[in-house]
């Protein structure tokens, strides 16, 4: 193997990972595959996601899910209900969940069965998800109290329901740019725990104006999106001390 100055060379451990990841459908009728340690299954299970364009089947994920994961990425893989079920039963510590630009082949009532399930989630990615909607974000909220990242951009089925939701959550990281929402919800979550926790906020290409905008806390907001909203006079919006970051672009 050859290697470049200056580069390290990779560890016998990481080379076993990515052969066996390339060739993993042919090991999955091998007893052996589901004994493996947590640590190894974890990173095969992370390189099959990275680099060989996920799973699509529930077969290899039954063997390689297991209790020490924290965070699942399914970017890639094809998404069912059996699979959802499979988290839910198999990975009751999740912390982070990733469901965005996977293929998504689940209905709704195994989203909802999933989450009520997984009570310690902490970061949540969702992008636009047909099945997710206000009642669902609802559910999440009863079901996964320490949430503080959701990310459900484009998701055409969330708007001003969810702001009552959300409201109570100890959310740092939000984003629902392309959703429905309006400046109802905006003022809905600005007195509250939310509109208090919130740091990065991305509400670009959504019904808002510079009267929501000003509405929220800005003690906390340090970075906020919103690009495509008809926001004409920032003056009036009164940003806080804290700002760092403004994503926007002006109104023709």
């Amino acid at each position: 193997m050859s290697v470049r100055p200056g580069q390290q060379p990779e560890t016998l451990f990481h080379s076993c990972i990515r052969f066996v990841a390339k060739n993993l459908q042919l090991y999955k009728n091998i007893e052996y595959l589901e004994l493996l340690p947590a640590l190894v299954k974890n990173a095969i299970f992370l390189n099959v996601v990275r680099v060989h364009k996920g799973f699509h089947d529930e077969e290899l994920p039954r063997l390689l899910l297991n209790s020490s994961l924290t965070r699942v990425n399914l970017s890639t893989s094809t998404i069912t209900d059996g699979l959802l079920a499979l988290l839910a039963e198999k990975c009751p510590h999740l912390r982070s969940l990733t469901l965005s630009e996977g293929n998504y082949r689940f209905t709704r009532p195994g989203l909802c069965a999933m989450i009520q399930r997984l009570g310690k989630l902490q970061h949540l990615y969702a992008k636009n998800c047909p099945q997710v909607d206000d009642e669902f974000v609802r559910l999440l909220a009863i079901s996964c109290p320490q949430l503080d990242t959701l990310d459900l951009e484009s998701c055409k089925q969330v708007g001003d329901g969810s702001a009552d939701s959300l409201s109570g959550m100890p959310l740092v990281r939000l984003n629902l740019s392309y959703t429905s929402i309006t400046d109802k919800f905006l003022k809905t979550i600005a007195n509250e725990r939310c509109g208090k926790t919130l740091e990065d906020l991305n509400v670009g290409h959504c019904p808002i104006t510079s009267d929501g905008l000003k509405a929220l806390s800005w003690n906390t907001i340090k970075y906020i999106g919103f690009e495509g909203c008809s926001i004409e006079d920032l003056e009036i919006v009164g940003f806080g001390k804290h700002l760092k970051y403004i994503c926007w672009t002006i109104s023709n």
